[in-house]
């Protein structure tokens, strides 16, 4: 007798419902805490290995470039291929090569390891996002949102775990693989192998890309190129822009990862039970606006503070309003390639920000290239989410 499917199960149990979103939010944790221990270890990796700073950003790019490559993959297995069997091998690809990280011994191995990092976290980033998603569609955004705090988590807990171990850095990466270990256990364990109960058709394009569905792609891929911008650059805009001290640096960059835990899900509430688009407007606006403040100069300790939180809610509200909105314009049987798509295009610019950010800096300082290369992006973002149609949550 075949087994229920996950969305019927979760329409009748309210605990396996919990239990879906939690096992579903675990791997973003997870994709999180690797990212911010490597970028925060990145210069003693280097250091130890005697090879060049520019290694930093070849490693970042390659990461990249594997999360964007195999994005649209990850969401299209999520559509023909059990769920469980996706997220739990891109899980696994993900703990060897996270592990492998600490361990590393020369540069042709970290650099092999940080892209084979990307291929898992590319392939289970579109599928758990769809996986959330799609559980009950009047709650879409909240469940994506939820995913992301733990994302936010991830980022704030990293540099505190892996700082008391420095310059030795292995053991912090040893711990995001057991985590790892443990988060495909459970998956493994507890989700049912049918997800649902329709059956599988072929993926037509035309089910996944139409004219608004295409607008959140720009918007994405704006913001993608704006945000590693922002990842890639901000600690050193603070440190040898405004020459504040390390621990003033520090504690203002944190506060990004804060700003996404504490608005997140209000955020995520607006969109499910009022509009996704306002949502989506809303966290534009902000972005836009925080991205200015930031780089205009230095404001004040707690000025760049607040505005850094704001810049955090921003970047947490459009990503929940863009997937979420995505998932609402297309058939149910397609929003895991849709889900895909969305993360090809904002990894694309993921993959571009880093380096057009570099640049600018080259060329014109730091506060001049932030405007271009950061508040820009996020500008045209706001411009193109004007354009895009509302769509009315199910009920």
């Amino acid at each position: 007798m075949r087994e229920e499917s996950v969305k019927k199960l979760v329409k009748n149990n309210r605990k396996f419902y919990i239990l879906m979103i939690i096992l579903a939010l675990l791997p973003w944790f997870l994709e999180a805490y690797d990212s911010e221990l490597y970028f925060f270890a990145s210069p003693y990796i280097v250091n130890y290995l005697h090879i060049s700073s520019s290694y930093i950003g070849i490693t970042a790019s390659l990461y990249a470039a594997g999360i964007a490559i195999f994005s649209f993959i990850g969401g299209y297995l999520f559509d023909k291929v059990s769920p469980k069997y996706v997220i739990v091998t891109a899980v696994a690809l993900f703990t060897i090569f996270t592990i492998l990280t600490g361990y590393v011994s020369n540069e042709t191995e970290l650099l092999i390891y940080r892209f084979l990092v990307g291929v898992g976290i590319g392939i289970f980033q579109p599928a758990t996002a769809a996986f959330a998603g799609d559980l009950l569609n009047t709650t879409r955004a909240l469940r994506i949102g939820a995913n992301s705090v733990a994302f936010g988590i991830g980022l704030f807990v990293a540099p505190y775990v892996i700082s008391p171990f420095l310059p030795k850095f292995s053991f912090p990466f040893l711990i995001s693989g057991i985590l790892s270990i443990i988060s495909l256990a459970l998956f493994f364990y507890f989700v049912p192998v049918n997800y649902r109960e329709e059956k599988k058709e072929s993926i037509n394009l035309k089910r996944i890309i139409n004219t608004n569905t295409l607008l959140l792609s720009l918007v994405i891929l704006s913001f993608g190129i704006a945000l590693f911008g922002f990842l890639g650059y901000y600690s050193d805009y603070l440190l040898f822009g405004l020459k504040l001290s390390q621990s003033e640096s520090t504690i203002i960059a944190s506060m990004n990862g804060l700003g996404e835990l504490v608005f997140l899900l209000p955020i995520a509430l607006l969109s499910d039970k009022i509009s996704r688009k306002l949502s989506l407007i809303i966290s534009s606006i902000i972005l836009t606006l925080s991205s200015i403040g930031l780089f205009v100069g230095y404001s004040g300790y707690l000025t760049m503070i607040l505005l850094t939180i704001a810049w955090g809610a921003g970047y947490g509200g459009l990503i929940v309003s863009v997937i979420a909105l995505s998932q609402d314009l297309v058939p149910d049987e397609v929003v895991g390639s849709v889900t895909g798509f969305m993360f090809l295009t904002f990894n694309i610019g993921a993959i571009v920000g880093g380096p057009i950010m570099g640049s600018f800096i080259s060329s014109y300082g730091f506060e001049i290239a932030g405007m271009l290369a950061i508040a820009l992006p996020n500008f045209i973002a706001l411009l193109i989410s004007i354009f895009v149609r509302g769509k009315k949550i199910y009920e």
